[in-house]
């Protein structure tokens, strides 16, 4: 008989696997018996399971390895992380289920391949797995023997493991994909790109899908568009309440321009979104020009950019000032043109958000100047730039006070299974606000360098990204390491 009087919950941050417990057993009867031995002993076998009653798998495990069998309990999740980690992403396609996933085109099917039903559960598996992990992107990319998967997380790209497998049927992973992003399947030579909208339990989520063709085949990412807008407030953003306030005052202003700034990947759409949700109230037109659409906000009109038919920034930006609007947003600003219907709208009493490739706030000033802007023309429309970068956040379930040998205090993350040993989860947003007051105006006017107009502002107090991330760490939200990355 086994024991079972008390039947332990499985510790899946605490509890450490060694390899020659599970390696024992075949992945398929790991997989059909929802089971995962995870310590061995001389005596006894201790084996996570979803079902410790099953006493007909006991059994079968008792009689294979000849020891008593220690039952613990374990949840879905825990299977679902086990598995993936130890036996890469999709390893249990046969036997697992892909959670209430449902795919727009799931009708399609690799008829001319055996294993098409493995490579439609595989691909939504991989779907999903990135998904829950809070991936942005999904990297699958060819190699002249193998074929690696990583994820991007949290800013940072991730190897993944895969079934050995998978390099003999890349291809079909591949023709399985173009089904689903509606993408010629015949077309190899060419880049292509798509969309797939999926459906995860009652959410739907939107995919943006590229096809780049390389010397070892075909390479794709699948870029996870962030669809959560209810979760989009300005309080999440990460601001501290100074620089919050400011802002605030400042996308309530009739008129003008509002710059965001920073490279790509840094939540310049998110908190230009976020602005646009604080003060969309219904009594205003709001109009906004993108490439692409990645949020979508009701009592909004949205246009995407469509150069290939002669729909540019500058040709939408000119037909929605014929709109009547109130407030218009400008997905980037990438040219002299556009940069100039865009003040021109400021000016004639319209209240303009924009994002701009530039390094730091006042740099945006140089910029526009670059590309053509006499500065009276900016000081006149201008009204404040907020520069941002996104820094990954210590990990709350591992993080770990460190006392320096000043005495000061640190923290940091030693890595687990819930950051994936990384020692950070999630991300915010540090920040600098450039307000372009009188003073500013003069260093504007007068040319002044973009480290002359630094210093100025420096001397009043002003903070730029570094000290914003400085603040940060001493309060244990991120690291130097981070700051270092991103600011420095």
């Amino acid at each position: 008989m086994f024991e079972e009087n008390l039947v332990e919950n499985f510790d899946l941050k605490n509890q450490e696997v060694e390899e020659e417990a599970y390696k024992i057993f075949e992945e398929n009867f790991i997989h059909e018996k929802k089971v995962f031995p995870y310590k061995i002993t001389k005596r006894e076998i201790f084996v996570a399971m979803l079902d410790v009653t099953d006493a007909q798998t006991k059994m079968k495990i008792k009689l294979k390895v000849k020891r008593r069998v220690v039952p613990v309990k374990m949840t879905e999740d825990d299977f679902y992380l086990l598995t993936n980690k130890y036996f890469g992403v999709g390893s249990g396609m046969l036997y697992q289920t892909t959670e209430n996933v449902q795919l727009g085109r799931e009708e399609f099917n690799l008829e001319d391949k055996e294993e098409s039903a493995e490579i439609i559960k595989f691909v939504n598996r991989v779907i999903l797995d990135a998904y829950k992990r809070g991936s942005t992107d999904i990297h699958m990319e060819p190699l002249k023997n193998d074929i690696i998967l990583r994820y991007r997380i949290d800013g940072v790209l991730h190897n993944i493991q895969m079934p050995a497998a998978i390099k003999n049927v890349f291809a079909a992973v591949v023709s399985r994909i173009k089904i689903m992003a509606d993408l010629d399947i015949a077309e190899k030579r060419l880049p292509q790109d798509g969309r797939i909208k999926i459906k995860v339990g009652e959410k739907e989520q939107d995919l943006r899908v590229s096809i780049l063709p390389t010397i070892n085949g075909e390479g794709i990412v699948i870029r996870i568009l962030a669809n959560q807008k209810s979760e989009m407030t300005l309080e999440k953003l990460g601001m501290e309440t100074e620089i919050l306030n400011k802002f605030r005052e400042l996308i309530h202003k009739p008129n003008g321009i509002v710059l965001v700034t920073g490279p790509t990947g840094s939540g310049k759409t998110t908190t230009l979104f976020s602005a646009i949700k604080e003060i969309n109230d219904y009594s205003k037109k709001i109009i906004t020009i993108e490439d692409p659409v990645e949020y979508q906000l009701d009592g909004v009109s949205q246009i995407q950019v469509k150069p290939d038919i002669g729909l540019t920034f500058a040709q939408g930006l000119r037909a929605i000032l014929r709109q009547d609007p109130d407030i218009i947003l400008v997905g980037e600003i990438r040219d002299k043109e556009t940069a100039e219907i865009a003040i021109r709208a400021s000016l004639t009493g319209h209240l303009v958000f924009a994002t701009l490739h530039t390094n730091d706030s006042v740099s945006a000033v140089t910029r526009l100047i670059d590309m053509g802007i006499e500065p009276y023309l900016i000081t006149s429309s201008l009204i404040g730039v907020l520069a941002q970068r996104l820094v990954r956040v210590i990990c709350p379930y591992c993080k770990t006070e460190k006392i320096l040998d000043n005495g000061e205090v640190t923290y940091f993350g030693k890595g687990c299974d819930f950051c994936f040993e990384t020692g950070y989860k999630g991300r915010t947003s540090i920040h600098e606000l450039f307000l372009i007051d009188n003073y500013s105006k003069k260093d504007i006017l007068n040319e002044k360098s973009n480290f002359e107009i630094k210093n100025n502002l420096k001397a009043k107090g002003w903070k730029d990204l570094k000290d914003d991330g400085m603040l940060k760490i001493e309060k244990g939200i991120t690291t130097y390491e981070e700051i270092l990355r991103v600011a420095w």
